[in-house]
């Protein structure tokens, strides 16, 4: 499901809580998320869509690519 994408600093700066398998509906809501703004974004975070979790997703070449926990 595509997301409103967040711009609030505060709400960015919030610390992410790693992410687990129950939070596989959340990349997936992130990506349906990238894809909708590709035209301005090549790549988002959860805490963009207003999830605490450390999940990004990204376009890599000419595929998205999804991170759990990314260091």
């Amino acid at each position: 499901m595509i997301k409103e994408v967040i711009h609030d600093p505060l709400l960015l700066g919030m610390a992410s809580q790693p992410a687990t398998r129950e939070d596989l509906q959340v990349a997936h809501d992130l990506l349906d998320t990238l894809i909708a703004n590709k035209e301005v974004c090549v790549g988002m975070a959860a805490n963009m869509i207003g999830i605490h979790k450390r999940i990004i997703v990204f376009l890599n070449g000419d595929s998205y690519m999804t991170m759990f926990n990314p260091e």
